[in-house]
Order: structure tokens, then sequence, then C-alpha cells
């Protein structure tokens, strides 16, 4: 069976491609530029303290758009983002929607597929992935200028969107409350999630069989740093009189922008990534139901004909190649039969074929 990897020309060909994913990262981090000026009001109701994190933001934004093309246009992936043509079939529009709903509500949302697996361990996603997306709406809109408050008497404050008034709320009211403490709140989910996640894996041995610092450990300590410095701004402000409010500002600030900087090309990037599981499901559902491939061997069927074409695909694009002796590809044949065929040409103890 021969193993081809890429070969030189290939890869500088790669670099080459390179180019339009930068250009479109680029284009994506001027559309939100642009995007802030808009909803700021020509940066009328921006604030000029905010400027770390709006640029960070932008750079961040503009990285993830250029990984994601890159990805969109080689391998697996691409494979993927061709076959989203499967969900605007006329025929099974209505019921491709119904089940992406589903796929965003019960895996997504819910986290349903990590529930089965270990309630502790989905406790801790379900606790990171919702303080993070809760975080992050609030964050956002307000760094880019999107929303702003205005006081408006003593003691009350009315809510602006883009520049136009939506909700006016006493500063003693409930709803001020939870609108103005959201932050502490999602940081001590997130605070909770990341205790569970750095205990299993101190604890846990298959976690710790494979886990690595920079990829395990250093998302969940910047996620806690960020928490933890943010709580202290509320203590300070709070209990403290503005004791060292500047110095935590700076720091939290600080960090804000390094996790946001290292959000695209570290483990975070899930957050991105997940989304894309919807198509994959739909994906497998609608593979099941065409041609089915059988085993060359046993004759089962094991895979759809289009699943085994995009993976032979995507086998070729990496640069391997599975042709057997006989001519026929390793994977026209079904998991049992591979491994049946694997053992049957490990040497014996005498060094002879079993």
């Amino acid at each position: 069976m021969k193993n081809r990897m890429p070969n030189d020309n290939t890869k500088t060909a790669n670099l080459v491609n390179y180019r339009d994913p930068t250009l479109i990262g680029l284009g994506a981090s001027i559309v939100l530029t642009t995007l802030v000026i808009i909803g700021s009001r020509n940066l009328e109701h921006f604030d000029s303290a905010l400027f770390g994190y709006l640029i960070a933001s932008i750079v961040a934004f503009g990285a993830i758009f250029s990984i994601c093309i890159v990805a969109a246009a080689s391998g697996d992936a691409g494979i993927f983002f061709a076959r989203l043509k499967l969900f605007f079939q006329r025929k099974k529009f209505v019921r491709n929607t119904i089940d992406a709903t589903k796929t965003v509500g019960i895996n997504m949302l819910a986290q349903k597929f990590i529930f089965e697996r270990a309630k502790t361990r989905w406790l801790m996603h379900f606790l990171i992935m919702w303080g993070c997306i809760l975080s992050a709406a609030i964050t956002f809109p307000l760094v880019w200028g999107w929303i702003h408050f205005k006081l408006e008497s003593e003691t009350g404050y009315r809510a602006y969107v883009f520049g136009f008034p939506v909700q006016s709320m006493d500063v003693h009211s409930v709803m001020a409350f939870f609108t103005f403490k959201a932050l502490n709140f999602t940081a001590l989910m997130v605070l909770a999630g990341c205790a569970i996640a750095i205990h299993r894996r101190l604890k846990d041995r298959g976690a710790i069989a494979v886990q690595q610092f920079l990829l395990d450990f250093v998302p969940h300590l910047l996620l806690i740093a960020i928490c933890v410095s943010g709580l202290m701004l509320t203590a300070s402000s709070t209990y403290f009189g503005g004791y060292m409010y500047s110095f935590i500002a700076l720091s939290h600030q600080a960090i804000v922008i390094m996790t946001l900087f290292f959000l695209p090309f570290g483990k975070l990037f899930h957050i991105v990534q997940r989304p894309a599981s919807i198509g994959v499901e739909l994906y497998q559902q609608r593979a099941k139901e065409m041609e089915q491939a059988k085993c060359r061997r046993c004759g089962v069927e094991f895979a759809s004909v289009m699943w085994l074409g995009d993976l032979k695909s995507v086998v070729e694009k990496v640069g391997f190649d599975y042709t057997m002796e006989n001519g026929e590809k390793l994977q026209d044949y079904c998991p049992r039969c591979k491994r049946v065929m694997r053992a049957l040409h490990t040497p014996g103890p005498n060094g002879s074929p079993r």
C-alpha cells in the first residue's frame, strides 16, 4: 500500500493561495470597523477607554475569517462546504430546516451530546459555553458603541441601541441590577466551569495522558484571569472606594486583548468551529438516505457512496495514497475487514505472515 506525502510544489502552491484568505481577513476587519463607525454614530457613543478592546476585537475578527477561508478551501472542510447544497434541496428544505433547528437546540444550546457521556463534564461545558456567549453578547456591543446608557434623571438611565432609545430603568430597580451586574454573573459561571475543567485535567487519567499545557490549560487560565480581574473591578468600585481601580482595569484589558489574539489559534477557536456541527449532522442524515457502498471483501453496506467518494477526495488532497497491491483502495473495505486484513498481514512469531 502506497503512502505518498505532499511534495514541495504542493506546499508552495498552498502558501501562494494564502494571499486571498489574508485579503478576505483584512476585508472582514474593514467591514467590522465600518459597522463600528455606523453603529456608534460616527464614534459619538464610543468610549475611548475601550480603544484597546476595539483594536483587539477587529484584529481577531479578521484572523478568524482568514482561518475559516483557509479551512473551507482545503481538506475535509472544503468538501463539507461544497456539500452545503444538500441543505438547499427543494424537496427537503423544510425537513432540513427542522433537523438543523433540532440540532441547534439539542446539541448546541443544551449540549445533550456531552450530557450522555458524563453529567459533570456537561455542566463544565454548559457553564463555560453560556458564560462566554453571554459575556461576549454584552461586552462586544458595548465596546463597539452599538449599545450605550445615558443618565436622564438623578436615578434614571435609558439604554440606546445603535443610537435609538430602547429602554429606561431606575438605577435601584431589579432590571438595572441584573443589567449592570450581568458580567459578574457570567464571570462566576465561567469560573465554576473552569474549576471543574482543571479538576478533571488533574485527576482524570485519560485526560492526563493526552493533555498539553498550551492547548488544554492556557485557555482556562486566561478565562480565569479575565473573570477574576473583572470581579476585582466590581469589588474595587463597590467596596474599596476605587482603590487600585486603574491598575486593575489596565491588567484586565491586557488579559482580554491577549485572549482575543489567542482566540483564532488555540482551543478557544471551538467557539467558532462548533456551529459547523449543524451541517455535519445534516450531512450524515442525508448520507444515510443515499446509495450505500458495499465492502469489497464481505459485501456489507457500511457507508454511503457519497461519503466514500468525499473521503477518497480528501485523502488525495492531503497527499496520501491508500491504493493496495491489487489496485483497489483501502477505503473500499468496511472497518471490520480492515482489521482482519491488517491482522492477516501482521508478521507471526517466526517473522512469516499469519
